[in-house]
């Protein structure tokens, strides 16, 4: 019997030159989307990243598998805002997952994986990158609301 042990997606930043040229050539035939992203990148409000996503499966035949993807644009924002954003991203590998795994004598589907919590990780290089002023910026410009102190209280009831 096999059991995922873990499923986890791991960002790294990746070099944006290509990905640029290719959302650019993109944004110029007409892809709105593509130029938002553009736009975004060049203000210092989205980054590029090295996304894997990886499960592992344990039991009598255990087995890893990996799925890389080169040039994936995430909202810069808080770190906890970034990891939603790639547990997210990575459920789009869910079918070739399952595939593989299935290829590999698993019986664990798409389903499976996406009932499943997405560990990520950021690496050390995508925290420097969130670290400056461009989270705070984004979300002062989009007015979200700040919370209220007042609703809080510490252990003590206070």
């Amino acid at each position: 019997m096999a059991t995922v042990q873990r499923l986890s997606a791991i960002a790294r930043l990746d070099d944006p030159t290509d990905t640029l040229a290719r959302a650019r050539a993109d944004a110029d035939a007409g892809d709105e989307s593509w130029e938002q992203w553009v736009a975004e990148y060049r203000r210092g409000e989205a980054i590029i990243v090295r996304l894997e996503v990886v499960v592992e499966v344990g039991g009598d035949d255990p087995q890893v598998v990996t799925i890389s993807n080169r040039g994936v644009f995430v909202e810069k924002a808080h770190p906890p805002k970034v990891e939603q954003q790639i547990a997210e991203l990575a459920g789009k590998d869910f079918t070739t997952l399952a595939r593989k795994l299935t290829d590999g004598g698993h019986e664990i589907g798409r389903q499976d994986l996406a009932q499943m919590y997405v560990h990520v990780e950021l690496g050390e290089d995508v925290r420097r990158a969130l670290a400056d002023d461009g989270a705070a910026q984004r979300e002062r410009r989009a007015g979200r609301p700040r919370s209220d102190a007042r609703l809080a209280q510490d252990e003590e009831g206070g």
